[in-house]
C-alpha cells in the first residue's frame, strides 16, 4: 500500500469520489432508459426523434445552474458529448 492510501483523510477523499463515480454512472445509464422511453413515445406518435432546439434549451440550462467550479463552457461540453453518445447508443438500437 502507498503512503498516500494510509493517510485517512486521502482515502476518505477517494472514497467519496468512488461513491459519486458510481452515482454518476447510475444516473447516466438513468438518463439513457429516459431518453430510450421519449423516443418510443416521439416514434409512436410520428414525432422527429431529435430536436435541435430542445439540445441547446437543455444546454443553457446546465450552464444556467452551473455553481461551479467547472466553467459553464466545460459544463455544455461535457453535456453535449453526453447526449451525443446516448443518441449513438439509442440510433443502434
Amino acid at each position: 500500500m502507498d503512503e498516500l492510501a494510509s493517510n485517512p483523510r486521502i482515502q476518505s477523499l477517494r472514497d467519496r469520489l468512488d461513491e459519486i463515480d458510481v452515482k454518476i454512472v447510475r444516473t447516466l445509464n438513468e438518463r439513457a432508459r429516459l431518453l430510450h422511453d421519449l423516443a418510443t413515445v416521439k416514434g409512436e406518435a410520428g414525432a422527429q426523434l431529435f430536436d435541435p432546439q430542445r439540445e441547446e434549451e437543455i444546454l443553457q440550462r446546465v450552464a444556467e445552474e452551473n455553481p461551479g467550479p467547472i466553467y459553464d463552457s466545460t459544463m455544455r461540453e461535457i453535456f453535449a458529448v453526453i447526449m451525443h453518445r446516448i443518441r449513438d447508443i439509442e440510433a443502434s438500437h
